[in-house]
């Protein structure tokens, strides 16, 4: 018991999820992967988010300070397209150490530029310190979304079809750098059907299953497909890395199965990216089921990356 209320006071004892929990309960504003606060247009409401990239756990010493920018704001890209909006306008901090090159500044700023860029986003301001040890660049994004077409994670309905964008898995090889937010897609998608939960793909597909869950209270689960989980190359045909490897950036979401075939058939008029449905929200007190390739089915534990685990 002495240990259990030991680990229960820190930050690794309880996890990253669950201090999310403990410090969003106080927080009014916050939304799913933005925090949701009025616009001036009654039309619209603005979304905020905020997300680090951090030497050691995003990217390494060596890594090309280019994709280091591009990563930093593509992450807070995607946060947006989670939700169905659109970026405006973002401020950039940055934690260097002294000694570090201008020239390694200026290319991460051409990363962070051709991100903010590619989808019409400002970058508008932000601050510099000095540090010690590991680097760092936090970027803040503002966003807008339709009221009428913003989705949450809390929305899905027992019976709605689960899909998921792209491929899954391996992207530490060399995807987590190099992603594309799917703003686009995810634009296209709220302003043609009614999309009911959304989420971005960051800490691993059955860590984010698990996030829908709890933003629908419990009240739901969720059956998916093994067999129909699209496996990245770099997932080197793994099941484990589609679930838990994390930092895909795609978008899952949920809706009304008889939706599906006018989805399916508009969207490969549309776009080339591969869109996959792979299970279905079933009655359930928040069980996340995997159903294998035989037809055994088994829970499916988020086991996705977790900041304050030990790696």
């Amino acid at each position: 018991m002495k240990s259990a209320a030991k680990k229960s006071r820190t930050v690794n004892g309880i996890g990253e999820f669950r201090l999310i929990r403990k410090l969003s309960a106080s927080l009014p504003r916050a939304g799913d992967d933005c925090a949701v606060l009025p616009s001036a247009d009654p039309t619209k409401i603005l979304l905020y988010t905020c997300d680090p990239v951090v030497e050691g756990a995003h990217f390494l010493r060596d890594t090309p300070p280019r994709r280091i920018g591009w990563k930093a704001m593509a992450r807070n890209l995607s946060d947006i397209a989670a939700m169905g909006g659109w970026p405006r306008w973002a401020v950039v901090s940055l934690g260097v150490r002294s000694r570090t090159s201008v020239r390694w500044v200026d290319e991460l700023y051409a990363g962070l530029r051709a991100a903010a860029t590619e989808f019409g986003c400002q970058i508008v301001g932000g601050d510099t310190t000095r540090v010690t040890h590991e680097q760092f660049v936090v970027v803040t994004l503002i966003g807008e979304a339709e009221k009428s077409r913003v989705v949450r994670r809390r929305g899905a309905r027992i019976g709605d079809s689960v899909f998921v964008t792209g491929t899954l898995g391996g992207s530490l090889r060399g995807k987590h750098l190099t992603f594309t937010p799917r703003i686009r897609e995810a634009r296209w998608l709220v302003g043609r059907f009614p999309i009911h939960a959304m989420i971005d793909l960051s800490d691993g597909l059955s860590s984010d299953l698990q996030r829908l869950v709890e933003a629908n209270q419990h009240r739901v689960g969720f059956e998916i497909y093994a067999a129909e989980i699209p496996l990245a190359r770099a997932a080197r045909a793994k099941l484990t890395a589609a679930l838990n490897d994390g930092e895909d950036f795609e978008l899952l979401f949920t809706i009304d199965p008889r939706q599906v075939t006018a989805l399916r058939t508009k969207w490969t008029r549309r776009f080339e990216l591969e869109l996959t449905e792979i299970g279905r929200v079933v009655r359930s007190r928040g069980t996340v089921s995997l159903i294998e390739c035989d037809g055994t089915r088994r829970p499916l534990a988020p086991a996705g990356y977790d900041h304050f685990a030990k790696h």
